[in-house]
């Protein structure tokens, strides 16, 4: 609103109505006039006015009956009240009969402009007041609107109870056989309770701000081996509401997630189970079939009636080709056992640099004989952590060699780069080359047993690779380097690397 108003003024004294207009038009009001009651509730009717002078002695009514009427109809429409027989109960009448406020014949024009501005003042205050309070209402309507249709759990805790609940929360909290907040945790799973309980206690201490955690719960009281257990994602932080400290917690229902996962996590196992299968069905079948030809070739010659010294010097050439098939075979059989049983990390405090330096050195003749180039960058700034120093070192010997087969049938020049690194709470080592690099459709693979793009390749090397490194806590995963070649990185997080196992 501006500080310019619609105003109806009304008076049976015409004098008073034209000084009024006359007056209030210099201001920049629009103002209309009326002499009764009756014209007044009938102007007020076909127009909207922001204020009302009203006489008390109107010929046809009563300025208090005439109120009466604007308050049940205009209640928003401001009136200050006129009279020439003042009196202190006349003054207070008016203004209980719901009149801004109350001015006395004769009135000085600059005190009416004063009275007039303090009203419209008055409106418009109220106007900002109940603008704010309708935009307040809607919001609050819309946001409930959102949290009552959404598709996420939420609820709100508050001195230890649960104060609010939307319907999607209802649906889990409905599941429980308990209600108070203090005997809910007697359902959580015993393996989750901890974390549960953990999160709570750092929001109320206000160590935490917000916490997020997956856990476990029985929806109903039987809790033996073969219970129903779902499983939830909730996300607590602490808010204000009300006036007070409170706890909004989403949560979502992820069971079904979480046995997609471990139906996809048996699919995974069965894939690789039968790659591995494939892989050793391969690696034996060869010598297998040696040993099977030089069987039959044995027996033709043991049929023979007379052995000549030829046919002795072929069955010994036989023993010893059977005595390599075999050989073969349990080499075999060793890299697989060498696998499914490795052997338990020996941990001791070291520094990493110095498994990667031993390395380097072992490789360094055979890589200067194949013209490869290495280079190493490795901080001596690395924190010290514990770990098994001849498995690391074994490790990037696998890699090493990887590295150095991937490169032999590559043209252009033959780079290695080995490097150390920390950051993020975390231990990086890295063995780059310039070969041809991985082929997207066989990273997800090149880390299962038996899987290998050489044709003289056993496939394990990787696969051990990523055992010993999962035994230290830690992962490794390829990449491409800078020169188009393949780039493993394993992660040691620090944080787990710095105590003996």
């Amino acid at each position: 609103m501006s500080d310019t108003a619609k105003i109806l003024v009304v008076d049976d004294e015409p004098i008073i109505c034209d000084l009024l207009v006359e007056s209030l038009s210099r201001q920049g009001h629009e103002i209309e006039t009326c002499n009764c009651g009756n014209d007044a509730v009938k102007a007020l009717a076909e127009n909207a006015f922001d204020l009302v002078l009203l006489d008390i002695g109107l010929p046809d009514m009563d300025g208090f009956d005439a109120m009466a009427k604007i308050r049940q109809q205009w209640p928003q429409t401001l009136v200050i009240m006129i009279t020439g027989d003042a009196t202190i109960e006349s003054a207070v009448e008016a203004l209980k009969s719901g009149a801004y406020d109350f001015l006395k014949k004769p009135f000085q024009l600059v005190d009416l402009r004063k009275t007039i501005k303090n009203a419209l003042d008055h409106k418009r205050l109220d106007q900002a007041r109940r603008n704010s309070e309708d935009a307040l209402r809607a919001s609050e309507e819309q946001f409930r609107t959102l949290v009552e249709n959404s598709l996420i759990g939420i609820c709100i805790v508050q001195n230890n109870k649960i104060v609010y609940l939307n319907p999607e929360q209802q649906k889990l909290y409905d599941t429980l056989p308990v209600k108070p907040l203090n005997k809910l945790i007697g359902y959580v799973h015993p393996d989750d309770i901890k974390k549960v309980i953990g999160g709570y206690q750092s929001l109320l201490s206000g160590n935490k701000k917000m916490v997020e955690e997956v856990f476990r719960f029985y929806p109903t009281e039987d809790r033996g081996k073969n219970a129903e257990i779902m499983w939830v994602q909730r996300r607590a932080s602490i808010f204000h509401y009300k006036g007070e400290d409170a706890i909004l917690i989403n949560m979502v229902d992820i069971t079904r997630s979480k046995e997609l996962e471990h139906l996809i996590r048996l699919k995974s196992k069965m894939i690789s189970l039968g790659r591995v299968a494939a892989g050793i069905a391969h690696e034996i079948r060869n010598p297998l079939t040696g040993i099977n030809s030089y069987l039959y070739t044995l027996e033709d010659l043991l049929d023979l009636e007379n052995l000549t010294d030829e046919d002795m010097e072929m069955m010994k050439q036989i023993v010893e080709q059977m005595q390599v098939a075999s050989n073969k075979v349990e080499s075999v059989i060793k890299r697989v056992l060498d696998f499914s049983r490795p052997g338990v990390p020996s941990m001791s405090l070291i520094n990493v640099n110095e498994p990667l330096q031993e390395a380097i050195e072992l490789s360094a003749v055979s890589l200067r004989k194949k013209d490869i180039k290495i280079q190493k960058k490795l901080d001596e700034n690395v924190p010290r952590c514990y770990g098994d120093a001849q498995l690391i070192e074994q490790v990037i010997l696998n890699l090493i060699d990887n590295a150095v087969k991937a490169m032999e049938k590559h043209n252009g020049e033959k780079m290695l780069l080995i490097r150390s690194y920390s950051k993020n709470n975390s231990i990086f080592l890295a063995v780059s080359d310039s070969g041809p690099g991985i082929p997207m459709s066989s990273k997800e693979k090149i880390f299962d047993p038996f899987f290998t793009t050489e044709s003289d390749g056993s496939g394990i090397g990787l696969a051990i690779t990523q055992r010993i490194i999962n035994d230290h806590s830690g992962t490794v995963h390829v990449d491409s380097s800078k020169w188009g070649g393949a780039e493993f990185t394993i992660e040691l997080p620090i944080d787990k690397r710095t105590a003996a196992k």
